[in-house]
């Protein structure tokens, strides 16, 4: 349900019309395929919406905008870096490669914001002459083949078939009445509720994902755990079976499988039958009964302290997702920084059990910052299919290549990640050494190992003849930073 061609080719002229000339105040950049540019006009400041997100792609003017709490995304510092203070000198809609072109500039310099509607969908802040400056929107490096200072070129146009098709969609779009923005008020009327919606839903799932998972673990464990409370009886029965054995024991001979003795009970006299093990002698099969009878009698008083603790976490869950299905919609968009983490990133970059580095396309690269740690990046943090790294024979860094599914590694984000594994190892300084890169999934903890300590199958490796400039260039993208294009 995103803006048709008709409707954007509508809001794009309008904007253009009413804002040329206007000067960019503020940016925000609050999701990784959203931006807001608030522009001032003589006697006015309009908040322009850009957003790539799917079906809710859009070219709008919002009322208000989504909160960016918590530290701000690098493309946000990059957008007021390079474009607070510039003028709107173009706007341009172009249907064939559906491209929204936002061209600025000041005395100083020129820059160009391209808003791609295409998949995936993104932003792309470049130079006058098309060098990226940053970009920003899941996938869109590694599909594109977009990094900072590469030159920026436009996809794939559409093909003509489907041109036709989408330039014969009518315009929903109902001018709102007394507006400066008509028609760009209207693109936020028809799809800037629906955004926040479903964003507030997505911010919802995902406050309430692990406590459902959480429910779902104990709940599993719980049915073990009262099965183990419940063998109570079974531990009488052997300290009975016990003492009585006890009582009889110049009856019993070794080599029986069973024998039948009288037992005196408050409900009179009875007559048991007891299996007994023929490689045993007597005294042993006593001893046996009471030490079976001594372990499920701890396993039952464990399960049941374990049964209780379960059950308060079972509470506490229960409690926190009402609390969290009780949230309403502007209570779950203060919390939009949990749709910017992606797999690996929770919790501050100081907490983080790596350090990251961006590689050639924009690609992230993880280096595990000490013992424990490496087991946590490897083991917790990465998933089966990204790529693992490490110097091989020496000691050193684990270093993982996060790969979207189904994408394989080029040969730069390899060489790479490769200088980072021998710069984090005992290879350090050295011209040259070899690295072993293999899938996360063929990576096993060496059982009783010291923390980092790995073994691993099915391994390639790479002899690495270091690269100073590429090694500098990597350092100096450390927490995710792009050095900035000159």
């Amino acid at each position: 349900m995103s803006l048709r061609p008709s409707e954007l080719e509508q809001v794009v002229a309008e904007v253009a019309a009413r804002l040329t000339g206007a000067v960019v105040q503020k940016a925000w950049c609050p999701l990784p395929r959203l931006v807001y540019l608030e522009l001032r006009v003589p006697g006015r400041s309009v908040l322009l919406c850009l957003c790539a997100e799917g079906e809710l792609a859009r070219v709008s003017v919002a009322a208000e905008r989504f909160p960016t709490p918590g530290e701000p995304a690098p493309f946000q510092r990059w957008l007021r870096q390079e474009l607070v203070g510039l003028k709107l000198v173009g706007l341009a809609w172009r249907d064939t490669e559906r491209l929204v072109v936002l061209e600025l500039q000041s005395d100083e310099s020129r820059r160009r914001l391209v808003l791609e509607l295409g998949s995936p969908g993104g932003l792309v802040l470049t130079t006058e002459a098309g060098r990226v400056l940053m970009l920003s929107g899941e996938g869109l490096a590694q599909r594109r083949s977009l990094h900072p200072g590469a030159q920026w070129s436009p996809p794939e146009p559409l093909s003509p078939e489907v041109l036709e098709r989408t330039r014969g969609q009518p315009s929903r779009l109902v001018p709102v009445e007394g507006a400066f923005l008509p028609l760009a008020e209207a693109a936020e009327g028809l799809l800037g509720a629906r955004d926040k919606t479903s964003r507030a839903e997505m911010i919802r799932r995902r406050l309430t994902l692990p406590y459902r998972a959480r429910l779902k673990r104990s709940g599993r464990t719980l049915e073990k755990v009262r099965a183990e409370a419940a063998r109570g009886p079974e531990a009488e029965r052997h300290r009975r079976v016990g003492e009585l054995l006890t009582q009889n024991l110049h009856r019993l001979k070794r080599g029986a499988s069973e024998v039948s003795l009288t037992a005196y009970t408050e409900e009179g006299v009875e007559e048991v039958k007891v299996t007994l093990d023929p490689k045993r002698t007597p005294k042993e099969e006593v001893d046996w009964h009471f030490h079976q009878y001594r372990r499920l009698l701890r396993g039952v008083e464990h399960a049941r302290q374990r049964e209780a603790e379960l059950a308060r976490e079972v509470e506490h869950a229960q409690l926190a997702l009402r609390q969290l299905e009780a949230l309403d919609e502007a209570a779950l968009l203060a919390q939009v920084e949990v749709l910017r983490k992606g797999v690996g990133e929770d919790g501050p970059p100081e907490a983080r059990p790596f350090k990251e580095y961006v590689g050639h396309g924009g690609q992230r690269i993880w280096v595990g910052k000490g013992g424990e740690d490496n087991d946590t990046l490897t083991f917790k943090v990465a998933r089966p299919g990204h790529l693992w790294l490490h110097a091989r024979g020496l000691p050193g860094s684990h270093v993982v290549v996060p790969l979207e599914k189904g994408v394989e590694v080029s040969q730069e984000v390899l060489l790479d990640a490769a200088h980072l594994a021998l710069h984090h190892s005992g290879a350090k300084g050295e011209p040259r050494g070899e690295v072993s890169w293999v899938p996360v999934k063929f990576v096993k903890k060496v059982k009783g190992g010291a923390p980092g300590q790995v073994i691993y199958s099915r391994e390639k490796t790479l002899v690495v003849r270091v690269e100073p400039e590429r090694l500098e260039r990597l350092l100096k993208t450390r927490g995710g930073e792009v050095p900035a294009v000159p």
